[in-house]
């Protein structure tokens, strides 16, 4: 959402300090004004809601790499996003199987599994039965869900429990799924259920399942491909891109929550029209600060400032909802008439 601003954390940075007669940094460090920034956006965005985004995510979703242990996160490549943490933590150990838990605590009960286990999502839909649910991963920057459909059909909201109260075999259940539930508090994955019924084409080479070819770029943020150097580059973005359809997958609409700066050439997620009320916030923090350049007064001012643009945003965020047009169609059906709304004869007022 930041790409094409054209300005950058340094530009902000220069402002504030114009604004705190600080142009030295001897009072305010560069360090923080941005750690002021990083705060108050994301308090911007609590109270207004105003980024939001949209993806289409593959299913299965992609991943460089599997690992187990915590510990092994910081050795994968740097250059690479996508992880996907398999399967099941069990105090020190890492097992597969339920009954692996049954052993290590010494138990007698026998304990059933449900079928196969595996190291990445698209495993889980090579036609045996999985052994755990399958998380979809949120982009990086996701906040909330606003809207989500799979396959172009809304899908609800719901948690595991309700689904584990009316599914006993909900981890193997398959069909179109009618809804998703969040994996974990900690863990930034949803599950579809039930599973959605995804059939691979089988490659006549023998490869198997292939997204990637060599010389491929993939975006940090989704994980699919943005260039690749020897297909044909598109007209409107000068590189080749992979277009994600929204058959058969996820469409996703969610709250952003705006990415930390943490160098010079960051550039905000923020518009420029709405980073003035942010650039409030931080001179009313740096002002209202403990150091020698503490002035209340101005502190008050740039809070009152700040907390007027919040206000205006969030009148502007209902506002632009207000204008929408919604309309609920049934699928198939021709499409209805346009609204029409009452107006005075063309003749009239008579001549």
């Amino acid at each position: 959402m930041a790409e094409g601003y054209g300005v950058n954390w340094g530009d902000e940075l220069d402002k504030l300090r114009t604004y705190l007669r600080d142009p030295s940094g001897n009072i305010w460090t560069d360090a923080f004004l941005r750690h002021s920034w990083n705060d108050v956006q994301q308090n911007f965005q609590h109270r207004t809601r105003v980024l939001e985004d949209v993806i289409a995510q593959r299913v299965p979703q992609l991943y460089h790499f599997g690992y187990m242990h915590d510990w092994e996160f910081a050795l994968l490549p740097t250059d690479m996003s996508q992880f996907y943490q398999c399967l099941t933590r069990h105090g020190e150990n890492i097992i597969c199987h339920r009954w692996e838990s049954q052993q290590l605590a010494g138990t007698t009960v026998d304990i059933s599994d449900c079928g196969a286990h595996f190291t990445q999502a698209w495993e889980a839909y090579m036609g045996l039965a999985p052994g755990e649910v399958i998380r979809m991963k949120f982009p990086q920057n996701f906040n909330s869900v606003k809207f989500i459909a799979y396959d172009e059909e809304p899908i609800g909201g719901t948690t595991r429990k309700a689904v584990q109260s009316c599914d006993p075999s909900y981890v193997t259940t398959e069909g179109a799924p009618v809804a998703f539930y969040d994996y974990g508090e900690t863990d930034n994955s949803y599950v579809l259920y039930p599973k959605p019924s995804v059939a691979f084409q089988s490659d006549p080479e023998g490869d198997g399942v292939a997204f990637y070819a060599s010389g491929d770029t993939e975006s940090d943020e989704t994980g699919v491909i943005a260039v690749r150097d020897d297909s044909t580059p598109s007209a409107v973005f000068g590189a080749s891109v992979d277009i994600v359809h929204t058959e058969n997958n996820v469409f996703l609409v969610y709250d952003v929550s705006p990415n930390d700066l943490e160098t010079i050439s960051d550039e905000p997620d923020y518009p420029p029209f709405l980073r003035k009320y942010i650039r409030y916030g931080v001179l009313s923090r740096a002002y209202g600060s403990n150091t020698d350049g503490k002035i209340q007064s101005l502190a008050d001012y740039w809070g009152a400032r700040y907390d007027v643009g919040v206000e205006c945003v969030k009148r502007y965020v209902r506002n632009r909802r207000t204008d929408r047009d919604y309309r609920l169609t049934t699928k198939g059906l021709s499409p209805r008439r346009n609204l029409r709304h009452p107006r005075l004869p063309d003749a009239y007022p008579a001549v």
